[in-house]
């Protein structure tokens, strides 16, 4: 008999996520006005207790699957393992401290469906803290030209908001698993120098749990690092820009850059 697979492949890393986290961020996914997927959870948790509970949570609903790795290989591999695993022809991101809007599958397998040249599609994000209170809303440029050209010099897509099409990933390649951080501004750089199209819905998909309001210094360097290793004439100007702009943000006392960012953050709220 033919095996069935999901049109979507969910997949979720985790790594020393509570119980309770889990249990709103996996029922985000078990509401879903669009069922057809399978959800891959690469757990890394170091935690033993963390860990069984992770797995429990997994084995109440048959569309999930517990991967453990024997070592730590870190966020990039992680997700370059579901990937790896992955039956359906789209790939949807998300994180497992973060909730889905109940219609986000159904709103982006609509598009996808509709649109077969868009092959990385991501939405608006509602900022909430730890505690679930609502900090903001993030929405992204719609189109690919704009997103391109926004992605030169910031952000343009919001990863866990991300749904793409897994034959784009094998053709070209997943996520560089030497970044400890700004894997997925290296992924979306080396596809858009490939052609691949991007777009970005204009509701809300995910609630995104934000932790901190500024960066691990490192976080810099390898967005730095992103940047030029797929630097391309295409838009050079931008593109230096871009760099320059980020090495002078980069040198910035973690205090100001936390005081910068939260006004940003907060202003339209």
């Amino acid at each position: 008999m033919q095996e069935v697979k999901p049109k979507v492949s969910i997949i979720i890393p985790s790594f020393n996520e509570s119980e309770r986290i889990l249990e709103q961020s996996f029922a985000s996914l078990v509401s879903q006005s669009f069922g057809d997927f399978e959800c891959l959870v690469i757990d890394e948790s170091t935690d033993l207790f963390i860990a069984k509970s992770c797995k429990r949570l997994c084995e109440q609903d048959k569309r999930f699957s517990y991967i453990h790795p024997e070592k730590r290989i870190g966020l990039a591999a992680s997700l370059n393992l579901g990937i790896s695993k992955a039956k359906g022809d789209l790939i949807a991101r998300f994180d497992a401290d973060d909730l889905c809007m109940p219609n986000r599958l159904e709103l982006q397998v609509s598009f996808m469906d509709s649109y077969p040249d868009i092959d990385i599609l991501g939405g608006g994000l509602e900022i909430m803290n730890e505690e679930g209170k609502t900090l903001a809303f993030r929405q992204y440029p719609s189109d690919h030209s704009r997103i391109e050209r926004r992605l030169l010099t910031t952000t343009a897509i919001a990863h866990p908001t991300v749904m793409m099409r897994k034959n784009i990933i094998d053709r070209f390649g997943g996520y560089d698993s030497s970044f400890r951080f700004s894997e997925d501004l290296d992924l979306w750089l080396r596809l858009i120098n490939r052609g691949v199209k991007f777009a970005n819905l204009s509701e809300v998909l995910v609630r995104y749990r934000q932790q901190t309001t500024h960066r691990n210094p490192l976080h810099w360097r390898f967005n730095l690092r992103a940047r030029t290793k797929n630097m391309s004439m295409r838009h050079l100007p931008l593109r230096v820009f871009g760099i320059c702009a980020i090495a002078v943000w980069g040198s910035l006392p973690g205090s100001i850059q936390k005081r910068i960012y939260s006004y940003m953050l907060l202003r339209n709220y």
